[in-house]
């Protein structure tokens, strides 16, 4: 059996047959049980993200083999290709606007945590236990463990991200959308955009991530931060029913409020 869709780069799908992706998009083929995603030298941020929202339709463990650059890297979980997309996607978006950020993202490993992670803040989210249990249950869990500068994150039936919550006041980003406003609609800056990635790697990945590298605020020095994202996204609840929830802060001025 063969099948293959196209995402272009504006993050349109559509069904294709064609041997290679288009011009600046991602191609996925499924050919007698391999299942390959090709992506564009030039692949868009916009498509890869759309490949990440498409991959979340499949089971964990279902192995894959992506090709980057004309190298394929075979037996791939979705985690493993999710995270090696949202990689890709931060790579584009910070180079464009390198002096703004610059970040590295990674699937936390509880047993083998970060060595630089150590804010208390950070721990406190990190430490939870929130795998299998249903959505209500689990932002109880979150709330009694009064975490500050959390941001809750969730989705409409289209797929589309808007913040549930949000600290009274943040010195980075400037500008923040209001509850309820999708993100792509309110947050198209560089910054909003870039934390966009990372809400999209966890509802694709479905396990916490470490996110730190780099931040510059009000035009200064770049700053090093930390951020712990936390997927709640239950197997027998409806996605709407998901959310991401991160906590972050800044090394060097953990009094600075960031999301």
């Amino acid at each position: 059996m063969r099948a293959q869709i196209a995402i272009t780069r504006n993050g349109i799908t559509q069904a294709s047959s064609d041997k290679s992706p288009p011009e600046g998009g991602v191609l996925a083929r499924r050919t007698n049980g391999d299942f390959l995603i090709s992506l564009h030298r030039h692949v868009s941020e916009t498509a890869l993200v759309q490949m990440m929202r498409s991959l979340r339709a499949l089971d964990p463990g279902f192995e894959m083999s992506l090709e980057m650059a004309g190298n394929i890297t075979r037996h791939l979980s979705r985690q493993d290709t999710c995270l090696r997309l949202a990689l890709r996607a931060l790579g584009i978006l910070e180079r464009v606007n390198e002096p703004l950020f610059m970040s590295n993202l990674e699937i936390y490993d509880r047993k083998r945590p970060p060595t630089g992670m150590l804010s208390q803040n950070l721990l406190k989210l990190a430490e939870l236990d929130l795998a299998g249990k249903d959505a209500p249950t689990a932002l109880l869990e979150v709330s009694a463990a009064a975490i500050e500068n959390l941001v809750s994150v969730g989705q409409n039936r289209s797929m589309r991200l808007y913040f549930l919550a949000l600290p009274e006041e943040t010195d980075w980003p400037a500008e923040v959308p209001a509850t309820g406003v999708p993100l792509d609609e309110g947050f198209d800056s560089p910054g909003g955009r870039w934390l966009s990635i990372i809400y999209e790697a966890a509802f694709a990945i479905q396990a916490p991530l470490y996110h730190h590298g780099f931040v510059r605020i009000d035009g200064g020095a770049l700053r090093p931060f930390q951020r712990f994202v936390y997927p709640v996204t239950p197997q027998n609840e409806r996605p709407s029913n998901f959310r991401v929830l991160s906590t972050a802060e800044i090394g060097e001025s953990p009094d600075l409020t960031i999301i």
